[in-house]
């Protein structure tokens, strides 16, 4: 098999992935969790007892409301705070397209993933396009270190107490994308790491109006 035919067989791949959206649920107020198929290969999950640690300090979580995940309907919004000390919303970015990157310093392929994710936002930070970095419970300062240390300029936006991730967004490994379109409507999700190839592919599909 030559290389062309492995690099053409490998977005194949990541865009089957992608058609995994989730099924529609005609509920009127509680839905069930949407189910995103885990890749063990390049997905981490996150530890037991960083999930007890957070539920305990959740304050607000008999306040949760079940969220319904549904492509082509409004993603969760959500605000967080960012590294600048600001806080920034999803739907700030209405009119891009929006990929939600869902990450942790201590998960290997999101690390390797990053530079990627880097160089995806550079390329098209100027048109359409913006990354929101979400890091999942962790401490700013480590957050912080992580982020000047690999002279990464996208977002990064702070879910240090889980509630974005977890309860609205439904993840449990890491790395985990979502993408958004402009509207802000939701197209799918991406569990596990993506390569800069695959990524585009994602977007260009996206712009084409294929996805």
């Amino acid at each position: 098999m030559n290389k062309k035919s492995i690099i053409a067989i490998s977005v194949l791949a990541i865009m089957l992935i992608v058609g995994i959206f989730y099924a529609i649920q005609e509920q009127e107020q509680v839905a069930e969790q949407p189910i995103i198929e885990e890749n063990d290969e390049n997905s981490e999950q996150l530890p037991d007892e960083a999930i007890s640690e957070q539920e305990e300090n959740n304050e607000d979580k008999e306040d949760i409301e079940d969220v319904v995940l549904e492509r082509g309907k409004p993603a969760p919004d959500f605000t967080l705070q960012t590294l600048s000390g600001e806080k920034a919303s999803l739907s700030d970015y209405k009119g891009k397209i929006v990929l939600i990157n869902f990450w942790a310093t201590w998960c290997t392929y999101c690390d390797e993933e990053m530079p990627d994710l880097e160089k995806l936002y550079n390329d098209n930070k100027n048109d359409d396009f913006v990354v929101l970095a979400v890091d999942v419970g962790e401490e700013e300062s480590l957050v912080r270190d992580y982020i000047e240390e690999g002279g990464y300029t996208f977002p990064v936006l702070l879910d240090s107490n889980m509630k974005v991730s977890r309860n609205n967004y439904y993840v449990s490994a890491f790395p985990t994308s979502y993408f958004i379109d402009k509207n802000g409507n939701l197209i799918g999700a991406v569990p596990g790491m993506m390569t800069y190839p695959q990524m585009t592919q994602i977007l260009e599909q996206i712009r084409n109006g294929e996805l």
